[in-house]
């Protein structure tokens, strides 16, 4: 059985990882189209924001569990196209955040 610790883990893994990408990208000289900064930056917000809601008991947590498996997939095909460590272990993580939160999305906890 899943839990509500389950979820906070999987969603503080993708937030830390687009967290830690941003960063790391920042400080590249290469630069990286503006859509592909978006995303990450709009995953780590909703991911942030689903913890939040998730530790609050948010009554329309199942919508925002919607939303976050939405952006993470969006994110995960976005670091799927580099073939760079540290956009793939973003993918890795936002892939298992959306797996987790599309059964909460479903339901309630």
């Amino acid at each position: 059985m899943i839990t509500k610790s389950h979820y906070i883990k999987a969603c503080t893994e993708a937030w830390l990882n687009c967290e830690s990408l941003l960063i790391d990208l920042s400080q590249h000289k290469t630069s990286f189209s503006q859509r592909t900064m978006q995303v990450i930056d709009e995953c780590a917000h909703i991911c942030f924001g689903t913890i939040q809601a998730l530790e609050e008991h948010w009554s329309s947590l199942n919508q925002v569990a919607l939303l976050c498996v939405g952006i993470c997939e969006e994110c995960a095909e976005v670091c799927e196209r580099y073939n760079i460590d540290v956009f793939e272990n973003c993918a890795v993580t936002c892939r298992e955040c959306s797996t987790f939160l599309t059964q909460l999305a479903s339901t309630s906890i």
